[in-house]
Parts: C-alpha cells; structure tokens; sequence
C-alpha cells in the first residue's frame, strides 16, 4: 500500500487534466481509458473481497447448518438478520453519504474539505453507534427471547464497530481505491471463519459463532481506520459551508428512506411475516438459506456494481456526460455476470441441497430454485440505482421503493399462510423485478437505452439455452460428479453462445483489454484469451 498522501495524487490528476486543455481536450472528461481501468481494478479488488468472504461464509454455513438443525437455525439467523439491519439502518445515511460527497470535492481538488467530510461523519456515526448498542441491549432484556439473550448481546456487540467501520469504508471508496478496503475485509472474515470453525469444534455452539462475528467486526474496522488515517496524513480539513451541510443532511436523510425501502424490498423484511403467520420456526431456516446463496452468486455484479458506483460518483465530480454511457455498460456487464451463476444455482438447487445439507433440508429445493430465478433482474438493479443517486435524483428510488415495498408486503400476507418460506420467496422476487423494471424505464425515459435491451436479451437466450443443458446432466449424472459435469458443460455453452450470438461485440473487446491492463500480471494471459473467446 502506498505511504504517499492523497494530496499529491490528487494534485497530479488536476494537473494532468489542465494539461490537456492545451490540447483542445474538455477538462471534465478523463483521458482516453481511465474509468475503464479504475473499474476494472476496483472491480478486481473489491471481487476478491467478496469471492473470499462468499467461499468462506458458505462454507462456514453449511457447517453450522449441518451441527445446530433447522429449528435452531432459523432463530440464530433470525436475530443475525435484524442486527444487520439495525447497523444499516442506524447509520442514517451517513456512508452513502461520505462516500459521494468525499469522492466529489477529491475529483474537485478541494482535499481539506473532503477531509472535513469524513471527520465529521465519523463523529456522528460513532455517537450513533454507542446509541444504538444501548437501546438495542434494553429491547433484549426487556422484549428478547430468554433463550436467545447472551447470543442476542454478543450479535448486538458487533454492530458498533460495523456500523463506525462504514466510514473508513467508503471514505477509501470516494478515493476510488478500493483495493485498501480488501486486506482489512479478508483478516477480518478469515478471523471471523477460525473462530468459529473452532467453536464449533470444542462445543461452544452459536455462542461460540456469535463471539466470532463480533471479533471479526472489530479486527476490521481497527484496520480500516487506520488506513484511512495513513492516506489521509497530515492533508489541511477546511471547514465544511452552511451549503454543503445542508447537501449532506439532505443527502442522509433521502438515504435512511432508501435504506428502510431497501429493507423492506431487497432485503429478507419478509422474515417478520413469515415467522409471525408461520409456526414452523424451520420455514425461517429454508428461507433465510434460500436468499442467502443467491445472495452470494450476486456479489460478483455486486462487486461490478459497487465499483461503478464508486467510479459514477467520482465522475459526476469530474463532469456528469459520461454518466448515461457507464451506467448502460453497467448494466450489461452486471447481467452478463450473474445470469449465468442464478441460472446455474436454479438448475442445480436439488443435487447441491442433497449432497450439502443432507434429507433435513429437503423442502429447500423448490424454495433455492424460486429464489435464484427470481434474483435474475437483481443484477440490473445497482448501475440504475447508481445513476440517480450520483446525480442526486433519489426521489424516483423512494416512489418506486415505496410502492414495491407495498406490493411485497401484500403479497406476504397472501402467499405465506399457504406457502410458508415459498410464498415468501414468491413475493420479494416479483416486488423485486417490479422495481427493477419500473427504474429502467425511467432511466430509458431520461436517456434512450435501445442497444442495451438488445445486448440483455441475447444474454438472456445464451442463459436459456445453457440452462437446458445442465438440468439434462443433472438429471442424467446423479451426485457431485452430476453438479461437476453439469458446471463444465454449462460452461462451455454459456461462452458458445456468448459468441454466436454476438452478445459482446469488438468495442466491448477493447474496452476488456484496456481492462486487462489494471489486472495483476499473471492473470492477463488467461483473461485475453477468454476475451478473445466470447467477444
């Protein structure tokens, strides 16, 4: 990790920009390559992140799942659930926030203010942390399960440090150098697997995993902290203007409406229906598993998301016409990412639940098959919502979450009686791609998007037909060798078909090679020819 301040990198940006005044090049454009390379290293850092956090916390899961039952199970991850989302919610915006405000004044050269910016959202986010932690162990001695009370106060522990280590998160992110958020993230989550691998090992049960959920939380936001402290150096912190903290409050604000939105339609918000109209504590266990894998076969266009956005609000600093272009390729990559992994999921779900979590997760299979597919427009979500807040237009996002979260609620009360964890599925799925749909045909509205639809709906055909492909194996081939075969043949067709349906076309070829570029040096070989493959 470089020692050099920020300041000096920023400086040299600056300079390199009004360099090329001279030669008749606009000052808010960047040169010739750099959004695509910035992406592609942020998106590479930020993947592995996620790909070491998704291996180990899967693995970590079906540990758990196979040592404490269904009926356990479903209570733990019930209140694990609603700390997650109590540490998101408690932090009133204030992430999004410092992220897009930081990332604005540093593409500004205005460093000291967006030094300010961050120290001033640390203060509040850890005076609301302490607040938070306070209320949140008088809820659990006063309306908590009994049973559940020592796990409850262990879970409730981490979200403090959580909830502070968001700061330093997104202040790395504002510089668009994510890669300083990766080593703090792997420590954390490789402390978080031991200990609890080890608990389990000496008996110590969800207790045991809840002490290692919180160890994990503090060991990472201590790293996280001081990184920021390192780049930020000695750099000056100018006062903040009435003006700007009026944006900022504004900003907070529309971004706690969005959270509580977020909640209710992309989050499990379903699980507070679900386990008050169904007795069956074990539909809470199948539902939470459900969403939880194809959560985890999202991170990879989650990752491509979130570096967009990064680089989105960077831009909007730098000059805002090249927003509509980025969020289109976005989008495109984003599905082209995770259609294949959702699709193979669905088709997978009976041989992976058997071989994995054994005949007591039986009624899983339909419930990971509804949920994967359904998650499929999932990936689309991210480069719109990206678009509308770097341009500070989140009020289309909280009319659309308003209304889908509505639809989901409803349709709850209709499906789970019924269907139990199946319904429940059932009606975050369809709110879900309601919302989806409902932003993109803003967005199309706003700026015509026809090549984009095009490029998704042969990506759609390639995923359709590769889906035929591996349920025929999985069917024929019972067992682990069926789901081996199944991922090699499916594969194989995915990228087939990438090709003769020109899917990707030359200008994405060159832009993945600029992209190859940002890469470490022993994977450029294996990336040019798999570009070469499929464009």
């Amino acid at each position: 990790m470089s020692r050099a301040p920020p300041t000096a990198w920023y400086q040299r940006r600056a300079l390199a920009y009004q360099q090329s005044l001279s030669w008749n090049v606009c000052l808010s454009t960047p040169p010739a390559g750099n959004n695509t390379q910035t992406l592609a290293r942020n998106v590479f850092w930020y993947g592995l992140e996620l790909f070491f956090g998704i291996v180990g916390a899967f693995v970590v899961s079906v540990i758990v799942a196979r040592a404490v039952g269904p009926v356990r199970l479903g209570p733990f991850n019930y209140i694990m659930w609603l700390t997650n989302i109590t540490a998101a919610v408690g932090s009133f915006g204030l992430p999004i926030t410092t992220r897009k405000y930081m990332a604005e004044h540093l593409n500004r050269g205005e460093t000291g203010v967006a030094h300010a910016i961050y120290r001033f959202s640390l203060r509040i986010q850890t005076c609301v942390s302490a607040t938070i932690f306070l209320l949140s162990i008088g809820l659990i001695y006063t309306v908590g399960d009994p049973g559940y009370r020592l796990i409850s106060v262990l879970l409730a522990l981490n979200m403090a440090p959580r909830m502070i280590g968001f700061i330093p998160s997104q202040a790395n992110n504002a510089a668009e150098m994510m890669r300083w958020n990766t080593a703090p993230a792997l420590i954390g989550g490789v402390l978080n697997i031991v200990l609890t691998l080890f608990s389990i090992w000496v008996g110590w049960d969800l207790v045991g995993v809840a002490c290692s959920v919180t160890a994990g939380a503090v060991v990472e936001t201590v790293l996280k902290l001081r990184t920021v402290e390192r780049w930020l150096g000695p750099s000056p912190v100018d006062p903040i203007s009435p003006p700007l903290k009026r944006r900022l409050f504004s900003y907070s604000g529309q971004g706690v409406v969005l959270m509580l939105l977020n909640i209710v339609v992309w989050d499990r918000s379903d699980l507070f229906i679900l386990r008050y109209i169904d007795s069956d504590v074990r539909q809470i266990a199948f539902f939470t598993l459900a969403f939880n894998l194809t959560d985890r076969m999202l991170k990879l266009p989650e990752a491509f998301g979130q570096a967009l956005s990064v680089t989105m609000m960077a831009q909007y600093g730098r000059g805002r016409d090249a927003l509509p272009r980025l969020t289109e390729l976005g989008a495109k990559y984003a599905f082209l990412l995770g259609t294949p992994l959702l699709i193979g999921v669905g088709c997978l779900s009976l041989p992976v639940v058997s071989t994995l979590y054994g005949p007591l997760y039986r009624p899983l299979v339909p419930i990971l098959t509804a949920a994967a597919f359904l998650a499929i427009p999932r990936g689309l979500m991210a480069p719109a919502t990206a678009l509308l807040q770097a341009t500070e237009k989140q009020g289309f996002l909280i009319w659309t979450g308003c209304v889908c979260g509505a639809l989901d609620i409803g349709l709850d009360f209709l499906l789970i009686p019924k269907h139990g964890a199946f319904g429940a599925i059932l009606a975050n799925g369809i709110a879900q791609t309601a919302a989806v749909l409902a932003l993109w045909a803003r967005i199309h509205r706003l700026y015509p998007m026809g090549g984009l639809f095009r490029s998704l709906a042969r990506i759609a055909v390639s995923g359709a037909a590769m889906a035929g492909v591996v349920v025929w194996l999985a069917r024929t081939i019972p067992g682990i060798a069926g789901i081996a075969a199944s991922v090699a043949a499916g594969g194989v067709v995915w990228f087939v078909l990438l090709r003769l349906t020109g899917a990707l076309d030359r200008t994405d070829r060159e832009r993945f090679r600029s992209a190859v570029k940002s890469c470490p040096r022993p994977l450029r070989p294996v990336a040019d020819r798999v570009i070469a493959l499929i464009a």
